[in-house]
């Protein structure tokens, strides 16, 4: 799960299909954007746990191969992890999971526990992983509650991000989060047209809005939301959050803004949620 590159939204975007007829769909006349550089932002003083935290994800990349697996059948194969604990015995900090120095901030209150997802549309890891994340987010105690963030680290993961808000605005995203998922990996239809190395942002708002239509949004919905002053505030957040809580690849979980891991430091899909539950239940014994 490396830092997103040139080389990789080059591999991805083929992997999607972006061979195919060009003149099927704008998504694919696809070029490579520029590189992220959200993680060099990162203070000074948190440098070393940026650097400890990618140091440890050696495993699934941005462009790897994506699961040929269906959705239904993964959630369906998912096992259910054993009830939270509190007990981080079985776990090291530093290998399992990445302690900030200082808390970032949450927005659930007291009483709640708040787990942080960074994913980004185009990264096939994060695919493959969402109906795993779906099946646990049915299980997880009702004390957890789930967010949601899309990565912003540069002009492709904006436009990405901008199509999540809008879906989140239009109360939609158990319906089409996943659908968004699917359109760009399983039929090869990125939504964000990139062309000689830039984001096309008319090409990418209509492919963007002929989806969401497809899917029974209409027209002037889709339009009161994508380009609305809640949105343009929600990636100005998302991209200090990922800045904030050190998301240098895709995807990690933050647990309360006090921890940060992801599948390859767990050591697995199934020790990640069992991991995001203990840490969870630590962090609501003393809440």
């Amino acid at each position: 799960m490396n830092r997103i590159s040139y080389a990789m939204i080059v591999a991805l975007l083929a992997c999607t299909g972006c061979g195919q007829d060009k003149a099927a769909a704008p998504a694919q006349q696809a070029e490579a954007p520029a590189p992220a550089e959200a993680a060099a932002e990162a203070p000074a003083a948190e440098t070393p746990v940026a650097a400890e935290a990618a140091g440890d994800s050696d495993g699934e990349t941005i462009d790897a191969t994506v699961s040929a697996a269906s959705p239904i059948a993964a959630a369906v194969a998912a096992t259910t992890p054993a009830p939270a604990s509190g007990n981080l015995s079985g776990w090291k900090q530093g290998e399992n999971y990445t302690a900030y120095p200082v808390a970032r901030p949450v927005s659930t209150p007291p009483g709640k526990v708040e787990v942080v997802e960074g994913f980004w549309y185009g990264c096939g890891a994060c695919y493959a992983l969402e109906p795993r994340l779906e099946a646990w987010e049915k299980s997880k105690p009702e004390w957890i509650t789930l967010r949601r963030i899309p990565v912003v680290w540069n002009e492709v993961a904006r436009e990405d991000a901008r199509l999540y808000y809008t879906i989140e605005s239009l109360g939609l995203v158990d319906k089409l989060h996943g659908e968004v998922f699917r359109q760009i990996h399983a039929k090869g239809q990125p939504l964000t047209v990139i062309r000689d190395r830039r984001v096309d942002k008319a090409a990418t708002e209509k492919a963007t809005r002929e989806f969401l239509v497809s899917h029974g949004v209409s027209a002037e919905d889709f339009a009161k939301h994508y380009r609305s002053f809640s949105t343009e505030n929600k990636l100005r957040q998302a991209e200090n959050l990922s800045r904030q809580y050190l998301l240098d690849h895709t995807p990690m979980v933050v647990v309360h803004g006090k921890y940060l891991t992801d599948s390859t430091m767990a050591g697995g899909v199934d020790k990640l949620f069992q991991l995001v539950n203990d840490l969870a239940a630590r962090e609501h014994e003393t809440n």
